[in-house]
């Protein structure tokens, strides 16, 4: 049951990305730019007014919940703020490994130090497996080459607020499960307030035309927000269950594996022989990680 669960959470989380590149590839608004603050805003306060109605309009987290969520609202701001600098100015595919890089190790490195969790060398191995094929699936047009400091700098904030973003996800299962809810709506809540704030001081103006948009977009934003509010809530359950490195590992691997096949499918790209044994090494690392 275990197996099967996580398998859904890495397609609904492969869901949303999509569904994001979709919306991103769609937004027709005049002012372009506003896409990246028009979905953090709407998909903070979809997720957060979703997980509310679910929770029957109960809200009374504790202290420590309220921390946390408010640290990961910051995370999540960091994360998507360093996705939009770096993509302006460097390499998609070092950035992409930072993420997944980040996802991975940092909950890992936390678990090791502060929690005194540890892994078996079979899952070793199948991390280090993984990570080798993330480095192979995003090897084509992987080069520091030309990228600046600045680059690299918001490549380390994609490492660390993805890598945080899953240890506190984690430390609040732990902590207290039953406040699920509570974190999520902090979390997602926090993030769309602070980002209409930043908005605002830029221009209030240009917050408010840029929800203007067609409903091709709007659905796709839409879609996005669903399986996101689907699949948050299935990872803090999930973590209960299953080790958070083995878990982020699947899932990190997973959902990569799943943007290759949707970007054959539906994009037609073609994948070359290096990309294909990345896949392979993934999936053998699942398997590993899955036995």
């Amino acid at each position: 049951m275990t197996a099967l669960m996580v398998a859904l959470l890495v397609f609904l989380f492969s869901l949303q990305a999509l569904f994001l590149k979709l919306f991103s590839a769609h937004y027709d608004n005049p002012d372009s730019a506003l896409a990246s603050t028009v979905f953090s805003i709407g998909y903070g306060v979809f997720v957060s007014l979703a997980t509310l109605i679910i929770a029957l309009f109960r809200f009374a987290p504790s202290p420590m919940t309220l921390r946390l969520g408010a640290l990961n609202a910051l995370m999540l701001l960091t994360y998507t703020t360093a996705m939009i600098q770096a993509g302006r100015c460097g390499s998609y595919a070092f950035q992409m490994i930072s993420v997944l890089f980040g996802g991975i190790l940092v909950p890992m490195i936390y678990g090791a130090l502060f929690l005194g969790e540890s892994l078996t060398a079979l899952q070793i191995a199948a991390v280090a497996l993984m990570l080798v094929s993330f480095v192979l699936m995003n090897l084509k047009g992987l080069s520091l080459k030309g990228n600046s400091k600045k680059f690299l700098l918001w490549c380390l904030a994609l490492f660390l607020s993805n890598g945080f973003y899953g240890v506190l996800m984690n430390l609040q299962a732990t902590v207290n499960s039953g406040e699920r809810n509570e974190m999520i709506i902090i979390t997602f809540f926090g993030m769309a307030v602070l980002y209409a704030l930043i908005q605002l001081a830029r221009g209030p103006k240009a917050l408010v035309s840029g929800f203007r948009m067609s409903k091709k977009p709007l659905a796709f934003l839409l879609l996005c927000c669903v399986a996101a509010t689907v699949a948050v809530h299935m990872m803090l359950y999930v973590l209960t269950l299953i080790d958070e490195t083995v878990l982020y590992t699947i899932e990190n691997g997973g959902g990569l594996i799943l943007s290759i096949v949707y970007s054959r499918l539906l994009f037609h790209e073609r994948l070359d022989k290096v990309q294909m044994a990345g896949v392979a090494l993934a999936l053998a690392s699942i398997v590993m990680l899955s036995v």
